[in-house]
């Protein structure tokens, strides 16, 4: 992925920054300037950052658009996700909920936000989150959710609780229909959201779809009981993110509460509502 979007600038071929969403998000091209290789979203564009290319105010305390986030810490979410998406046991490298694959970089280009100037020296360099681009056929706003399979959206829920995400709603999950196989997959991305301090802003659309009210498949719970929250510290840090302590507050407790919710039987939806109080739906 590194290698196709360094040729690509090589070549001349530009980020191309995306019309949707408040921070500076960028389509990063291959050689051939045909295909989009990889999401690259600057730190410092993030929604009320300083170079944030929408014209949004400063945040006046550091605070981000969701309580308990920070701007300027949205990269190593995007991150961390995707660390955190383990495969099932015996499956392969892709995670559990599909989270593309993403890391942390730094790259210079005159095509990204530069509102002082921009000349080739490394003030000028951006650090943020790279993710993979999917193929894909839209967004869930979309299609409406009759025709989402159970089990894809049984992973993304479990991929939010588990995070805390405070950001899931249904453009930012992506939708691929495979119609040589009759297959409809869902891919979870935007996650500068997840591992909030707080609990104050958890959102998960998928608690109005009819989805969310089955009870979880066995395979689902099997992925649920693998999971442990000292682990996944532990895994961060040895990538190189170590969770500030509210955070990875907020880990143990989504996911000691997804686990006791699974075993109880409880659904999704029924666990998700602890966590987002939505009443009244199943």
């Amino acid at each position: 992925m590194i290698r196709s979007v360094s040729q690509g600038l090589a070549r001349g071929k530009h980020p191309i920054r995306s019309s949707e969403g408040t921070g500076g998000t960028y389509f990063m091209q291959d050689a051939s300037g045909n295909k989009y290789v990889s999401i690259f979203k600057p730190m410092d564009e993030e929604p009320l950052a300083v170079n944030n290319p929408r014209e949004l105010p400063l945040s006046p305390y550091g605070e981000g658009l969701k309580r308990g986030t920070r701007v300027g810490e949205g990269a190593w979410r995007e991150v961390a996700a995707y660390i955190l998406d383990h495969p099932n046991e015996g499956e392969s490298d892709t995670g559990f909920a599909g989270v593309p694959p993403t890391i942390m970089v730094q790259c210079l280009h005159r095509g990204f936000n530069h509102p002082q100037g921009f000349d080739c020296s490394n003030e000028n360099a951006k650090i943020g989150s790279l993710q993979m681009f999917v193929k894909n056929h839209g967004s869930c706003e979309d299609m409406g959710p009759k025709y989402f399979p159970v089990q894809q959206v049984h992973k993304i829920s479990v991929l939010d609780i588990r995070t805390a995400n405070a950001d899931r709603h249904a453009g930012n999950i992506l939708l691929y229909n495979d119609s040589e196989k009759g297959k409809i997959s869902l891919i979870p991305i935007d996650h500068g959201y997840c591992l909030p301090e707080t609990f104050e802003d958890c959102t998960f659309d998928w608690l109005y779809w009819p989805q969310a009210c089955e009870p979880f498949s066995q395979e689902t719970i099997d992925y649920i009981n693998s999971l442990d929250a000292e682990k996944d510290i532990e895994i961060l840090k040895f990538h190189g993110l170590d969770l500030p302590p509210e955070c990875a507050r907020t880990l143990r407790i989504s996911t000691m509460l997804l686990n006791k919710g699974a075993e109880s039987g409880l659904t999704p939806f029924a666990i998700g509502n602890i966590m987002c109080r939505v009443l009244g739906l199943c």
